[in-house]
């Protein structure tokens, strides 16, 4: 096996490499698309990679949670907004009741994304408006400040239409999509907190909501930091993913990952290790990762990624790599 490889952009590194603070860039899509364009113009010429930043609508992780009703935080400091969970939308399991799919074009920060949807399509980008959250549990904490996993036990029935809303939600916005931009085939599930359940309660409570994410889709990606092997083994039993991306993969070894996915899954080398490794333990660790069995080998730099080693993994990535870059 010829592993790929491939550099995690995001808005961290956009910023970063186009002299731009995070309330700026997400403060009108004109700023964003110039950015991207500038930060993709810069690590051409820095390190011969810009083909990995291509245009496309950039919002917080928080879009979907805000989209809903949850407040917004905008830090003073260069941060990025955050949720404020002092305030959760849904207090007590009745406030479901309460609940409706608000209107895109108005609500939260879907409502930006919407503008810039606008914008990039004017100036001759053909971008999605929206590739799915996917985040299940994930955004049932956010709304619910955590209490869900206690609703879970004590009122499962009542919690799980929490759970059958959000999955509502994600395929209402689908559905949207579909008519601004057509089809898509590709399915995805990013829900780290999915991790924190039991395998017993991540079968029971989790994976019924994913099919109905993934029903149609060619492909079946999952993005999942904290699940062991006993929840991968049960969702490529159940939901037959196609592919898998761990990311740091805390619970996880590349052997396990391996022995559920074949070659179908990633392996990362995290913000933090780039940040903190020295060039030496950067090669060892990206020529251990190509010869792990993974299908793709990532790199995702951060504010604080030396040249240095950013120089040095990419050289590693293209010696080790034979499969090529993953654009």
């Amino acid at each position: 096996m010829e592993p790929k490889w491939h550099i995690a952009f995001c808005n961290v590194t956009i910023t970063k490499y186009a002299g731009i603070r995070y309330a700026d860039y997400y403060s009108s899509p004109v700023n964003m698309l110039e950015a991207q364009l500038k930060a993709s113009e810069y690590i051409e010429k820095k390190f011969g990679v810009g083909e990995f930043i291509k245009p496309y609508i950039d919002s917080p992780s928080i879009i979907f949670s805000s989209y809903l009703g949850m407040p917004v935080v905008y830090p003073s400091e260069n941060e990025l907004p955050y949720i404020d969970s002092s305030h959760p939308l849904i207090a007590k399991l009745e406030d479901i009741e309460k609940l409706s799919i608000p209107d895109y074009k108005t609500s939260g920060l879907m409502a930006e994304r919407w503008k810039a949807w606008q914008y990039y399509k004017s100036c001759g980008y053909s971008v999605r408006f929206w590739t799915t959250n996917g985040s299940i549990i994930t955004t049932a904490c956010e709304i619910t400040n955590n209490n869900i996993f206690i609703w879970l036990i004590d009122a499962p029935e009542k919690a799980m239409k929490i759970l059958d809303f959000i999955v509502s939600v994600d395929k209402y916005l689908e559905n949207v999509d579909k008519d601004l931009c057509g089809e898509n085939p590709n399915g995805y599930t990013g829900d780290d907190f999915s991790g924190l359940l039991s395998p017993e309660m991540y079968k029971k409570f989790a994976i019924p909501f994913y099919k109905k994410l993934y029903e149609g889709k060619k492909t079946r990606f999952m993005h999942s930091e904290l699940i062991r092997i006993e929840h991968l083994r049960i969702a490529k039993e159940i939901l037959d993913i196609t592919s898998f991306h761990g990311a740091e993969a805390k619970n996880l070894t590349p052997a396990e990952m391996y022995e559920i996915m074949g070659h179908n899954f990633w392996v990362q080398v995290t913000p933090q290790q780039m940040k903190e490794y020295t060039p030496y333990q950067l090669e060892e660790k990206i020529k251990e990762f190509a010869n792990c069995g993974a299908g793709y080998v990532q790199i995702y730099p951060g504010r604080d990624t030396p040249d240095i080693n950013m120089e040095t993994a990419i050289n590693v990535l293209q010696k080790e790599c034979k499969g090529g870059p993953a654009i």
